[in-house]
């Protein structure tokens, strides 16, 4: 089950209690950690989301909710697979684009998906290395790919957190340890 949150960045108040990092599920535009401003879906375990930064626009559609089912699970069991998880990942982008199309998308979703797909393949390397980092909980992990993909791992939060550019926005993949 998928379910689509919309948000226009904007200043907020005081922050919570826990901190969110940047790789939880946030809506966060600039990179600061922890964020200043955004929004936070915190019971999630995976999501997608697309940041324009120019436009201080972001959207987040949730993949996995926080509970047993873990979404990191598929992900763990095929660390050592390259075309595995590649393939693994292009599934998920490809119900995020579903959702997308119904909900609309301030991106063209034929475009992104055709960038998705040729960078995560272009990548699979770096994606294998940086799911074995996550798998492994080596926080702090962080390595630049072709096409200015970024994939990393949280120091505090212990996150996945792949990054697309496509389109003048960025699409993020974000992935919670299992616990």
């Amino acid at each position: 089950m998928l379910i689509a949150l919309s948000f226009v960045a904007g200043p907020v108040g005081e922050a919570s209690a826990e901190n969110p990092t940047r790789e939880k599920c946030t809506c966060n535009l600039n990179p600061d950690d922890p964020p200043e401003d955004g929004a936070w879906v915190k019971n999630a375990s995976a999501c997608w989301s697309t940041e324009i930064r120019e436009q201080n626009w972001c959207d987040v559609v949730v993949e996995g909710l926080q509970g047993p089912q873990s979404s990191s699970a598929e992900l763990l069991g095929n660390a050592d697979s390259p075309s595995g998880l590649v393939n693994i990942l292009r599934s998920r982008f490809d119900n995020f684009i579903k959702v997308s199309e119904v909900e609309g998308s301030i991106v063209n979703l034929n475009q992104a998906t055709e960038i998705v797909a040729s960078r995560l393949k272009e990548n699979d390397v770096l994606v294998a290395d940086c799911v074995t980092a996550f798998v492994g909980g080596k926080r702090g992990f962080v390595q630049d790919g072709d096409g200015g993909v970024v994939c990393r791992v949280s120091e505090s939060s212990g996150w996945l957190r792949l990054e697309i550019p496509v389109d003048g926005a960025r699409i993020a993949y974000m992935v919670a340890p299992v616990p």
